[in-house]
């Protein structure tokens, strides 16, 4: 079963067109990256999802629930940390929580808010409202909301925007939790790093359309870019003609950098050199990072 699954999902505000014809599967399980600038249509989707903005025409199903079919049941399948801060600011944050719980049906003998406070570190917050939580906490705050009722699909928009490095990652080593527990996250982040390290399936967005969706391996493989950094024995002022079909910058005191595709052989860029008369003190080679994949396909 895919977790989230969209077909030909469009969004329109008058004139403007936030969604085109969306087609999208979201393995369950997965951690999955939804990237993309400001105004791709990121939160237009997540706000479809979570039933707060009325799609134009398309389907949308979560955990095979359709959202139209049964938008109650529909709800009951996701939870959204979204990127606004808006609490209730008059509640104690352990009141809350039994209070969003409640929202949900959720009997008092089956509610887990003590887990998810000790969870997110907020049990000693218990008492205290909303509006005198730090910014990071308000940000663990949000994640208790969402998770209340256990759902099966968590999405995060931004959520360590503005936080500090001990809280993202504490947060990650949560959603990774969740996620070996059965939980699928929909991550969106402008931090690629962070999308790296943690989704396993990524999507590009931009101008309302999925630009290219594939697993985080195989979008390294076929668009990611090696960096290889020689140092030769003499300093060269030109880039040898041997090494014309590479991209190459020459960095000064005999060494060059080079960018390669993912595919690229280490061995044929040495065996050029040695063509060209140049002897190798010493070579360096970087992977392809998400950064690379996400520039080649936004400027496309």
């Amino acid at each position: 079963m895919n977790a989230i699954f969209l077909e030909k999902l469009t969004k329109n505000y008058g004139a403007k067109l936030a969604l085109d014809s969306i087609d999208l599967a979201v393995p369950e399980g997965s951690i999955f990256g939804l990237l993309g600038p400001n105004g791709a249509g990121k939160s237009t989707m997540i706000n479809i999802l979570a039933g707060t903005v009325i799609k134009t025409s398309g389907k949308a199903s979560i955990m095979g629930v359709d959202i139209d079919d049964s938008p109650q049941m529909a709800k009951y399948q996701i939870g959204v940390v979204p990127q606004e801060i808006a609490l209730d600011t008059f509640f104690p944050v352990r009141e809350a929580l039994e209070f969003y719980a409640g929202y949900y049906g959720i009997r008092p003998s089956g509610r887990k808010t003590d887990e998810i406070l000790t969870a997110l570190g907020l049990q000693d917050k218990a008492n205290v409202t909303a509006r005198q939580l730090s910014g990071g906490m308000k940000r663990r705050f949000l994640v208790a909301k969402a998770m209340v009722h256990s759902p099966k699909v968590l999405i995060l928009d931004e959520p360590t925007a503005g936080v500090d490095i001990e809280l993202r990652e504490q947060l990650w080593d949560y959603v990774r939790r969740l996620n070996k527990l059965g939980t699928t996250i929909i991550l969106t982040t402008h931090y690629l790093k962070e999308a790296e390290e943690l989704c396993d399936h990524i999507a590009f967005i931009n101008h309302g359309k999925i630009i290219k969706s594939d697993s985080k391996t195989n979008l390294l493989g076929s668009l990611g870019c090696k960096k290889v950094t020689v140092e030769l024995m003499t300093e060269i002022n030109t880039p040898p003609k041997a090494l014309s079909e590479y991209s190459i910058e020459i960095l000064g005191n005999g060494r060059l950098l080079l960018k390669l595709s993912a595919g690229s052989e280490i061995g044929e860029v040495i065996t050029r050199l040695q063509s060209a008369g140049l002897v190798i003190k010493d070579l360096w080679v970087e992977q392809g990072d998400l950064e690379d994949v996400f520039r080649k396909i936004m400027t496309k």
